[in-house]
C-alpha cells in the first residue's frame, strides 16, 4: 500500500494499533483473575512473544544488543514503570480518576516531543489534546466514586495516573528518537519486568484461577500486537499522534462491555465519547489538508 506521505503511514499504523487494543479492557473482566495475577500473566505472555517478534525481525535482531545500552535499558525501565504506576492507581484509586490523568498524554507526548526531538507544538495537535481530554473527563468522571475512595487515595491516585501518562509520552518519544533500538524488544522486556512485579504480590495457589483463556488471548495476542503496531508507528509519526489515537480504548473499550456482557454505557459516556471521536476525526483532517498543503 502506497502512503502520500509517512506521517499518514504512521497514523494508520498507530490507529491499527489502538483499534486492536480496545476490546482488552472485555477480556480482563473476562479472566476474573485479581489484578497482580493479570498483571503477571499480561505481562510475561506480553513479552515473550515481542521478544520472539523481536528475534525473528533481522533488523531487530541485528541490533538486539542495543536494547541493554543506555537508552534502550532505560526505555524498557520506562515502558515497565507506567504499567506498574497504572496497576497501583487502578489498585489503590479510583478507576476515573486514573484514566481522567492518564487522558493528559499527549501533551506530555508534545512536550517531551519538544524538548528531546525539537518537534514544535502545533495548535491543531494542542486543541485536539485539550478537546479529547475533555471527553475523556466527561466519560469517566463519577464524583461518588472518587468522593467515596479511601483517605488519601484522591492524591496517591492523581500521582500514579500522571507518572503513567508521562511514562507513556516519554515512551513513545524516545522509541521515535531512536528508531535503530528494536522497538517490540523493549517493550517486551518491559512487559516482562511488569509480569515480575505482579508476581511478587500473587498467590502461587491460585496463579491459574480464573479463566486462563480469555487472559492468554489479552496477553499473546491483543497486547502484543497492539503494542507492536504502536511502537513500530513511531518510525512515522509524531509521539502526540499515537498517544491521542490510544484514547480510542477508553472510548471503545466500554462498547466491547456493553456488547457481551450487556453493561450498558450512560448517556454520559456515550456524550464523552463522542466529543472524542469528533476531535480526532477533525483533527487528522485537518492533518491530512495540511499536508496536501
Amino acid at each position: 500500500m502506497k502512503f502520500k506521505s509517512e506521517n499518514a503511514k504512521g497514523i494508520l499504523i498507530a490507529f491499527l494499533g489502538a483499534l486492536l487494543l480496545t476490546p482488552d479492557t472485555l477480556f480482563m473482566r473476562l479472566s476474573e483473575m485479581d489484578v497482580w495475577t493479570m498483571l503477571f500473566w499480561r505481562g510475561f505472555q506480553m513479552g515473550v512473544i515481542l521478544i520472539l517478534m523481536t528475534l525473528s525481525i533481522k533488523e531487530y535482531r541485528e541490533n538486539f544488543f542495543l536494547i541493554f545500552k543506555k537508552t534502550g535499558s532505560l526505555i524498557v525501565l520506562i515502558q515497565a514503570s507506567g504499567s506498574v504506576f497504572f496497576t497501583l492507581g487502578i489498585v489503590n484509586s479510583s478507576v476515573a480518576l486514573i484514566l481522567f490523568c492518564i487522558a493528559t498524554g499527549p501533551l506530555f507526548a508534545a512536550f517531551f516531543s519538544l524538548i528531546i526531538l525539537k518537534e514544535k507544538l502545533k495548535r491543531p495537535t494542542i486543541y485536539a489534546s485539550i478537546f479529547s481530554l475533555i471527553g475523556i473527563i466527561i466519560v469517566v468522571t463519577d464524583p461518588s466514586e472518587v468522593l467515596n475512595a479511601p483517605d488519601g487515595s484522591v492524591v496517591f491516585g492523581t500521582v500514579c495516573g500522571l507518572l503513567t501518562a508521562i511514562s507513556l509520552g516519554l515512551y513513545f518519544v524516545l522509541l521515535r528518537a531512536n528508531p535503530k533500538i528494536p522497538a517490540f524488544g523493549t517493550t517486551g522486556f518491559g512487559a516482562i519486568i511488569t509480569g515480575f512485579v505482579g508476581l511478587l504480590f500473587i498467590d502461587l495457589g491460585q496463579i491459574f484461577a480464573g479463566n486462563f483463556l480469555a487472559i492468554s488471548i489479552s496477553g499473546l495476542i491483543i497486547l502484543p500486537l497492539s503494542f507492536a503496531a504502536l511502537a513500530y508507528a513511531t518510525r512515522y509519526t509524531y509521539a502526540s499522534n499515537i498517544s491521542l489515537l490510544m484514547l480510542l480504548e477508553t472510548i471503545f473499550g466500554p462498547l466491547w462491555v456493553w456488547v457481551f456482557l450487556k453493561e450498558t454505557p450512560n448517556i454520559q459516556m456515550l456524550f464523552g465519547g463522542i466529543i472524542v471521536i469528533i476531535t480526532l476525526t477533525i483533527y487528522f483532517i485537518v492533518l491530512r489538508a495540511g499536508e496536501k498543503n
